[in-house]
């Protein structure tokens, strides 16, 4: 299995369908605060950012996927990416777990991006924070986007921890095959 995973991990596919499943979500995230009014907090502008950083992991993996460098490159965007993502979503379900058991819903004052890369200056629409962290406007099956998002990504980490073994899987392969 983790010989096809590697296999399948040297085409441009399966990276522009990360990049395709980033895009996806953020269109989700930007449909709820544009179309029906769930404005985002710090918490979800810094998940936004994770998931944007995935977007371009698998765009670096679709420009050389034959090319272990550029690969093994896309999977650490892709898992700091994912990691910076699921550590914002586990405090945001903290927030909101406390805001259910009735404390107040707050969050750290939003410390903005790096002054190279101020994307709530440069696209204010879709990175700018407008709630407080906690509330819960909107559910799906009774359970918070945030949630959702969660959900979402512990999928997609799963998988980048099955391409990322699959990497060196593959390798110590080749050299049993060499010793024989």
């Amino acid at each position: 299995m983790l010989f096809q995973i590697n296999k399948f991990s040297l085409n441009r596919g399966p990276w522009l369908l990360l990049a395709a499943l980033a895009l996806a979500m953020e269109g989700c995230a930007l449909y709820l605060q544009h179309m029906l009014q769930v404005e985002p907090c710090n918490e979800c502008i810094y998940i936004r950012a994770g998931v944007a950083g995935m977007g371009v992991a698998g765009l670096i993996g679709a420009l050389a996927p034959r090319f272990l460098a550029m690969r093994l490159t896309a999977l650490a965007v892709w898992v700091c990416a994912l990691g910076w993502s699921l550590y914002r979503a586990n405090l945001l379900l903290n927030l909101e777990q406390i805001v259910r058991d009735g404390g107040e819903g707050s969050c750290a004052r939003f410390k903005g991006f790096p002054e190279g890369l101020p994307l709530d200056s440069w696209l204010p629409g879709v990175f700018e924070p407008r709630a407080m962290c906690g509330e819960i406007k909107w559910a799906f099956l009774g359970q918070s986007i945030t949630f959702w998002s969660w959900v979402t990504l512990w999928c997609l980490a799963l998988v980048a921890s099955l391409v990322l073994i699959a990497q060196f899987r593959r390798a110590r392969f080749r050299q049993r095959r060499a010793l024989v």
